[in-house]
């Protein structure tokens, strides 16, 4: 891949995340002022996820089978319907929160086929021992625009109001939909003269490949765990601020924003720790998640927030970017897509699960409570990571130089 098309790619990274992150703190800052109601903001979170437990069976297939910068750019271009739509109802106030929590399902799950086809798409066109870097390089775009989109929600909740914020957040969707768009893509002649099979067979493959590649599970398992602790701190973050900090929407935008920098911190370093840590990279990284959520459990003051924050996000972020380099150069190429999606379907499948517990917990013990019961699944996943370090073949590939 050119230069020019690795910009092109970091670009649409940095601005889908940027609007994204922007939506996220907007929304849900505004469901909890609104209600009152820690439940909805469950349910949020939840729900979003629910049609990707389905739609990602489909999607890997579909990502493996056709043109991948064209399936990002068909999801790229629904998020912009589906925002539009939201929009809307906010103008004239038509808006309620069960309209909310059904557009973003639907933005959920364009993202759940952006996010696999631009993945799979730089595990094609990259070799594999450039992997961890980009990767981490795509971390720390997507994370930079966490950051901007954040501080930019956190300002913007406190002196815009919603149509205005939500157009801004239109126009960064706009922007990664066009750097996709521009982008030089062919896709690789291995992949063009594989012979695609029936829809069902392939789907079928795939789930034969995954029950024969026994590591994949561990690492699923891991990964799932970053996910789980992801969403659910971004998710509850804004009543966590409220609630039980009682500070403003803008120490709720600077925490989000706290988070992201522990994310391109992570996206920055991702290669030196590979190195440094190599087959205990998991290990080690659970341990500073463990950290963060355990800070965040047991303080109502402001700065060790920040700090607990900042662990989580570096954490997670080595979590979802390192392994997930492991998982690419484990997989074969005709498999990229279906990994990817079955991936994706553990992470949503345990936010889903989770997402209305943890908003009843929020809402009877305490926004800290959530952090503090993350820890129980952490923690077994770190004495799960101490056995995945010892399988010869993760061993064999974080032991790679990586470019």
């Amino acid at each position: 891949m050119s230069q020019m098309n690795t910009y092109k790619l970091l670009a649409g990274y940095f601005l889908y995340e940027c609007g994204r992150a922007m939506y996220f703190v907007l929304v849900t800052w505004f469901l909890f002022q609104w209600t009152r109601d820690a439940l909805f903001t469950g349910l949020f979170v939840s729900l979003g996820f629910v049609p990707g437990l389905f739609s990602n069976l489909v999607f890997g297939v579909l990502v493996d089978q056709h043109n991948r910068k064209r399936l990002a750019n068909i999801a790229g271009a629904v998020s912009l319907a589906v925002l539009t739509v939201l929009l809307f109802p906010f103008v004239y106030g038509w808006i309620n929160p069960w309209w909310i929590i059904v557009t973003h399902m639907i933005l959920q799950t364009t993202g759940s086929l952006f996010r696999p086809s631009l993945q799979a798409l730089a595990a094609e066109v990259f070799d594999h021992k450039e992997l961890p870097r980009v990767f981490s390089l795509s971390g720390s775009a997507t994370i930079s625009g966490s950051l901007s989109g954040a501080a930019l929600g956190g300002v913007f909740s406190s002196i815009f109001p919603m149509p205005l914020s939500l157009s801004i957040v239109l126009t960064f969707y706009l922007g990664a939909f066009i750097s996709i768009l521009i982008m030089h893509y062919t896709p690789s002649s291995q992949r063009q003269n594989l012979k695609k099979q029936h829809f069902l067979t392939e789907m079928m493959g795939g789930f034969t490949y995954l029950k024969n590649h026994k590591m994949l599970h561990g690492l699923f398992m891991m990964m799932m765990l970053g996910q789980l602790t992801f969403h659910t701190t971004l998710g509850f973050l804004s009543v966590y601020t409220s609630a039980y900090l009682n500070h403003s929407a803008i120490v709720y935008g600077f925490l989000d924003v706290t988070f992201s920098v522990g994310g391109i911190t992570a996206g920055l370093l991702g290669t030196w720790w590979w190195m440094r840590m190599k087959n205990q990279l998991a290990i080690w990284s659970l341990a500073t998640v463990g950290l963060g959520l355990f800070l965040l459990g047991i303080t109502q003051s402001v700065f060790t927030a920040f700090i607990g924050v900042l662990f989580v996000g570096l954490g997670t972020s080595f979590i979802r970017a390192l392994l997930q380099s492991v998982q690419q150069i484990a997989t074969d190429q005709e498999y990229h897509g279906r990994m990817s999606s079955f991936r994706m379907l553990c992470n949503q499948t345990s936010v889903v699960i989770t997402g209305p517990l943890f908003g009843i917990m929020a809402s009877s013990l305490g926004a800290n409570t959530v952090f503090l019961a993350l820890l129980v699944p952490v923690s077994f996943g770190f004495i799960w990571s101490i056995y995945q370090s010892r399988h010869p073949l993760f061993v064999e590939i974080t032991k790679r130089k990586v470019a």
